[in-house]
This record gives C-alpha cells, structure tokens and sequence, in this order.
C-alpha cells in the first residue's frame, strides 16, 4: 500500500515545504493540498513546494469546477505540472468550501463535473472548446501555451452519482472519509458500476481512501480527537442522511439532538471550522461509526485497520494528521511511519 499527505492552507509557507519534504523523505507517493476558501491558495502553495520537493505528485484535493472556472483549472494545473516536471494531479470533486458563503449554487453537479471534465481534457490536448453549462460557459477558447494531455485526473467524493461518474470519467478516485470494509465496498462497487456503464474495463488505475489519523496509545482519547470532524461531516450531509453509503435508520435515533441542532442553524455549515460548534454532540457518537470514518487508535489498532482497508482493494491511503495536545504533525508523522507502518503486512 501506498501512502499521500493532505495539507490545508493553515500552514505557513516554510511549514508547507517541511512537511512536504518530510513526506517526501518517508517514501509517501503524493502531496495533496486542500482548496479550502479563505485558506492559502492551493496553486500558489503547490508552486512553491514544486520548487522544494523532487518526485512526489503534487495535485489539488480537492478542487471544484463551481468556484473555479475549469478553463482556468486547466491552465493552473498544467502550469503547475510544467513547473513540477511532470508531477501535477488534478483532484476535482463537486466542493462545499466556501460555496454559500459566495452566493455560489449546484443545481447538476454531476452534470458539470462531467462536462468540467472534458473540458479540462481537452484544453490540454490543444482543441480550442466551446461548452455551454449552467455552471461555466466557454466560448472559442484554448490554451496558449502545450499542456502535456494526459495529466491525470482524480475525481472525489463520498456519494453514489460522482463516485460512479469517477467509473466512467476518472483516471483515479478518491473515497472521502471511508475506513472500514463495508462502506469502502460499497463505495468501490458504485465505481464499478459506473464504469461498467460506459464498458470500461475495471476500477480507475488508482483507488484511494482518504482519512484523519490519530495515534495515541489511549485508543478514548484518539477516538475523541476526530469526533468533531464526523459530525461536521454529518452536519454537510444534512438532511440526506440516507444517501451516505452505509447508512442505517438507528442514526436518527442516535443523533436526535444533534439533528435539532443543525436544522435551528439553518441546516450546512459555511466552512470547515464550523466543526467547533458541534463539540457538544460529540459523546453521541457510537466507535463503531468512528472507526468508519477515521484511523483513530493505537499505533496497532491503526495497523490492523490499513491491513482491512488494504485487502478491499485500495491502492493509497491519503492522511490527514490530527493531533492531540503535546503533538505536531511531525510528531504524528513520524510515528506512522516508525510505529504503525511496520504492523501492516506488505
């Protein structure tokens, strides 16, 4: 299994290019940075660590055609693969960051995620494109300067249609917050299914899982470091529960005070700090629904779960560190690398 680093734009430059570098150094295959709004700008970090870094990928996780026009998705990531020599990932997804905050509305998301996607591929093999969508209009346009045409593109998500669109359309996928065998089936299935759609032949080259990671040798206390991110995760998905993956109707029940407390704030959070406002449901909570979401636990429990997560087919796994107090992300870095990895079979 391989393994990618996820940064936000929270760091400082020279911080960036530490970790990177640190990610590098420890053999991780890609350097992911989020298109977080109102964060640094993901183009220029990636730029800079292009210049500090020599062979990890480096690609957006995930950007969106609705806040960025995709025309000029093409052009930044193909700027930032000439910069790289060759190492630019494209990571799209259909984005939440930032959209109501902007007056910015999805109305087809799938629908202009697929078409951002012939779009973007076709910039870079030169054609001059016209596209009419209710996202993003173009209009006799083309690059003016050679894009290397098969830049890879990654397509993101945690639900049914764009995971299956990822089948169709998509060099690799990447499962948003999937750690446990039965809801990465279930995700890969839909892959699947949207490639036999189109009569593709298997699964996108590469399949991810992208995850928080928490090492403590207090399994409680790394359970409850990533409590607050499930139920921002929850909070986004409300009030269509019932089309995460691996849904079961003892939610409702379960998190009766929490759903109260989203739909009296108007229902979607703006941005990823909203997570804080949720600290009081945490206890709510079952570990079974934490373990799906996260790798949280001792260095051998997180172990045993990559070694799950590995025999359903996933090539990468993507790692967000949280830390607890008294750790930086060096700290829970290094010991993924010198604590867990040498748990999981090869």
């Amino acid at each position: 299994m391989k393994f990618g680093l996820l940064l936000l734009g929270e760091h400082p430059p020279q911080r960036a290019i530490r970790l990177a570098r640190m990610a590098e150094d420890y053999g991780f295959e890609d350097l992911w940075f989020a298109d977080e709004k109102f964060y640094r700008d993901p183009y220029v970090a990636l730029a800079s660590l292009a210049n500090h870094t020599r062979s990890i990928r480096l690609g957006t996780c995930v950007t969106d055609p609705f806040t960025r026009h995709p025309a000029l998705i093409a052009a930044a990531v193909a700027s930032l693969d000439e910069a790289s020599g060759g190492r630019a990932v494209l990571g799209l997804g259909a984005g939440f960051s930032g959209l109501e905050a902007m007056g910015v509305r999805r109305t087809k998301a799938v629908a202009s995620l697929r078409r951002a996607i012939d779009l973007i591929r076709r910039l870079w093999s030169g054609e001059t494109v016209s596209v009419e969508d209710e996202a993003f209009v173009l209009r006799q346009a083309g690059l003016s300067f050679a894009a290397r045409g098969d830049i890879p593109i990654l397509l993101a998500s945690a639900g049914r249609q764009i995971l299956r669109l990822a089948g169709e359309a998509a060099d690799e996928v990447m499962l948003g917050d999937m750690g446990s065998r039965g809801v990465l089936s279930a995700a890969l299935a839909e892959v699947e299914r949207g490639a036999a759609r189109v009569g593709r032949v298997g699964r996108p080259t590469k399949t991810i899982a992208r995850l928080n990671v928490v090492l403590s040798h207090d399994r409680a206390s790394a359970q409850e470091a990533i409590r607050p991110w499930i139920l921002a995760y929850l909070w986004h998905a409300y009030p269509e529960w019932s089309g995460i993956l691996d849904y079961s109707p003892e939610w409702e029940d379960q998190l009766r005070p929490f759903k109260d407390f989203i739909a009296a704030r108007g229902g979607r959070p703006n941005n990823v700090a909203d997570r804080q406002q949720a600290l009081a449901y945490t206890s709510m909570l079952p570990p079974e629904l934490v373990r799906r979401y996260a790798l949280a636990g001792t260095p051998t429990e997180v172990a045993e779960q990559l070694a799950e997560i590995a025999a359903c087919g996933i090539s990468q796994v993507t790692l967000y560190p949280t830390t607890l107090a008294g750790q930086d992300i060096e700290d829970v870095l290094r010991a993924f690398v010198l604590q867990v990895l040498p748990g999981v079979p090869d």
